[in-house]
């Protein structure tokens, strides 16, 4: 029996790596823009995308970039290429139309939908709808008109057109020509047929698929949609290990072994890998998350500004020159790697976790207490499996988004994950990093997601700000004894039920929270007024957060 998929570290957590921006509203369209262009399967000479107009998109539409962003994945640029940023320019260069309209989407009532409706070189036409989840993953909802879930973790072999079903005989035909199939469906559609879809581990000879189909079935569309996530799912994947930190430390105890090495034993059981791939894909990614903190420090780099973005990291780095900061110790160095981790430089990768460069505010609690305790880099990985855990019981339990749990499913599980990190260098026990992870989850419930246009990052930079440096308090706390009373995934439960309470003025839409106050009001007008007088490629990636 096929295990349903369940979150886990590289695929949900810590990605996708990418360029500075949202995960949600930056790397989730261009990922949804990709799939689109994968479906229409030659150049486009037409891009036209229709959004939700009350949907999240619609409300931050272009602040974000996720104009570039969906643009940019149809034209093939996948969420780390630094061309995103020149996508509207490259289109117009290549003479393809780009069209964005605000309106109803009957296919989904998802907040962050989206529907490309492509047209190719040849008049060849596609579409397809998808759903950004959340920290850069998606869902498509339907192609060409035919209902189909996929995230992107297999490759998606797509016969569609015939106007009857796939009969035995070319099923007993195909599917020995299929490498590895982790399942199937069919589906027909009044009008347009039947479309069939099969999910493989590995990538179809699509000629020779071609030639198969087309002679058994006239008429037939073949397409594939390639993964977009590095761990691919397998047919022999094993059940979830843990879904709540209450059983992860039992099979901790039970097998004697730390929380970070069981973290480990739940990455192989999701994803098939071998551990030392396992290892060394973490250790990657935190040279990446250290990059990120220091390179606006350490590198000959430009800080990309606005008059409603500035340098925080210069300002920060001023001040700290000039003696006169309040903060000392793990909380001073914890700024000045936030700042940096926030910076949004294009041509230097972010990691999220789950929010866009969210690993990287994670990475900057855990540097600097690694920093203070002259901690080792295995310190700090073992400290960074442990905060995948927390991440992957978060996505099991909530979906850690703005746009569904407001901010508390942002920056409240970032906060959660860099304190549970924390105990685990500094030697705690594993009651201890549960209730750090509890403590925090519990300190940041009911956050709103409400940034505001023209706001100078605010008040996004105060809510990551807080949760990254109070993980080491919390870690402080849960080290002398402070006991959480909630469990995590009671924790969790709890903030996700508050979350999704909140009214969708609430959820990432720029409409309602700080951004209803006069001072705001004001803001916008600004805003506006030089986002329409300015140029795609003159305003800042990752504008508000």
């Amino acid at each position: 029996m096929t295990v349903a998929p369940y979150p886990e570290f590289f695929n949900d957590v810590f990605g996708p790596v990418m360029q500075p921006g949202s995960s949600s509203h930056f790397a989730g369209p261009c990922r949804l823009g990709v799939l689109a262009g994968q479906l229409l399967g030659e150049p486009p000479s037409r891009i036209r995308i229709l959004l939700d107009e009350r949907g999240s998109f619609a409300g931050t539409f272009g602040i974000m970039a996720e104009d570039r962003a969906m643009v940019g994945g149809v034209l093939g640029f996948e969420p780390d290429d630094e061309r995103l940023f020149r996508a509207l320019e490259l289109a117009e260069e290549a003479v393809v139309e780009v069209v964005f309209e605000f309106t109803e989407i009957t296919e989904s009532r998802h907040p962050n939908a989206v529907k490309f409706v492509l047209t190719g070189r040849s008049g060849r036409e596609a579409k397809l709808v998808g759903n950004s989840t959340g920290g850069g993953m998606v869902e498509t909802v339907a192609v060409n008109g035919f209902p189909l879930r996929t995230i992107g973790d297999t490759y998606v072999l797509l016969v569609f057109g015939a106007q009857k079903p796939i009969g035995e005989e070319q099923l007993a035909a195909l599917v020995p020509e299929l490498p590895q199939l982790v399942g199937s469906h069919e589906v027909g559609v009044d009008g347009l047929g039947v479309m069939r879809a099969y999910m493989l581990a590995v990538e179809p000879d699509l000629a020779a698929l071609n030639g198969l189909l087309t002679a058994g079935l006239p008429g037939v569309n073949v397409a594939v949609l390639k993964p977009l996530l590095p761990v691919i799912s397998q047919l022999d994947r094993k059940p979830q290990l843990f879904d709540t930190m209450t059983r992860w430390r039992e099979i901790a105890a039970h097998e004697d072994l730390p929380l970070w090495e069981v973290a480990v034993q739940y990455e192989r059981d999701a994803s098939g890998w071998p551990r030392a791939w396992i290892i060394d894909r973490m250790r990657m990614l935190a040279g990446l998350m250290r990059r990120q903190t220091r390179a606006v420090y350490e590198e000959d780099v430009v800080v990309p500004t606005s008059p409603f973005k500035p340098d925080f990291a210069g300002r920060w780095a001023e001040h700290a020159a000039s003696g006169r900061t309040v903060a000392d110790g793990v909380t001073a160095q914890t700024i000045k790697w936030a700042y940096g981790a926030g910076s949004g430089i294009p041509g230097v990768i972010v990691v999220p976790g789950p929010m866009g460069g969210g690993a990287g505010y994670i990475y900057a609690a855990m540097s600097a207490v690694q920093d203070a305790r002259g901690l080792s880099e295995d310190d700090l990985l073992r400290g960074l499996f442990v905060a995948a855990g927390i991440g992957a019981i978060s996505y099991t339990r909530s979906a850690p988004t703005g746009e569904v749990t407001g901010c508390t499913g942002e920056a409240g599980t970032c906060g959660a994950m860099a304190a549970a990190a924390i105990v685990e260098m500094a030697g705690g026990s594993p009651e201890q990093a549960e209730n750090a992870a509890s403590l925090a989850m519990q300190a940041f419930t009911g956050m709103p997601c409400d940034p505001m246009p023209g706001g100078i990052c605010q008040p996004c930079r105060s809510r990551i700000l807080a949760a990254t440096c109070m993980a080491h308090v919390f870690a402080d706390l849960a080290l002398a004894g402070h006991e959480a009373v909630l469990p995590l995934h009671e924790a969790i439960d709890v903030a996700d039920g508050v979350g999704r309470s909140l009214p969708p003025e609430l959820l990432c839409t720029s409409v309602g929270g700080a951004c209803a106050a006069p001072a705001v009001q004001d803001c916008r007008v600004d805003f506006e007024r030089w986002f329409a007088e300015s140029k795609p490629e003159e305003r800042p990636p990752a504008s508000l957060i």
